[in-house]
């Protein structure tokens, strides 16, 4: 060790593994407004503003699926490089996921379709301290899946806060 203004410092070890945080981007392609209505809830429940890591890419009806894609590419360009990307779309087999569908890189991007608000948060929340993609994919999936509830008696007490909590 070395002492230095009083402080003892350790020396500097090669061998030592410094990890990088890696931040989980967030892609949001939909139909039309949609996504907008996400960016409005996410606001919603983050008040200082969008995250950083999140792009909003909303298609028109009568949208060419190369102008779709080429679109999302451009979105996708705007974030570094090494960090992965969830893409989350609407509706499975409807224009923006098979769009989205050809931007899966194995271990770079995954999709989740779908989207609800849930969903939305979970991943607003845990993207920027996520490092592994397939574990937050799952995560946000379940979020979404616990998200939903049939309800079809009369509540007895906070039956749907108390269920909200555990999501």
């Amino acid at each position: 060790m070395w002492r230095v203004n009083g402080r003892y410092l350790r020396p500097h070890r090669p061998n030592k593994i410094i990890r990088k945080h890696i931040m989980i981007n967030l892609l949001i392609i939909t139909h039309e407004a949609v996504g907008e209505a996400y960016r409005s809830l996410t606001h919603h429940f983050f008040p200082t503003g969008m995250p950083e890591n999140i792009r909003i890419l909303g298609v028109e009806p009568d949208e060419d699926q190369n102008d779709i894609i080429n679109n999302a590419i451009a979105a996708l360009q705007e974030f570094p490089e090494n960090h992965g990307v969830l893409i989350m779309t609407d509706i499975f087999g409807a224009t923006p996921c098979n769009a989205a569908r050809r931007l899966v890189r194995a271990g770079k991007s995954a999709i989740l379709t779908g989207l609800n608000a849930p969903m939305m948060i979970k991943a607003t929340q845990y993207s920027p301290m996520a490092e592994d993609l397939a574990a937050f994919t799952e995560t946000v999936r379940e979020a979404a899946v616990k998200g939903i509830f049939a309800i079809t008696a009369e509540p007895e007490d906070l039956v749907c806060k108390q269920h909200a909590e555990a999501v």
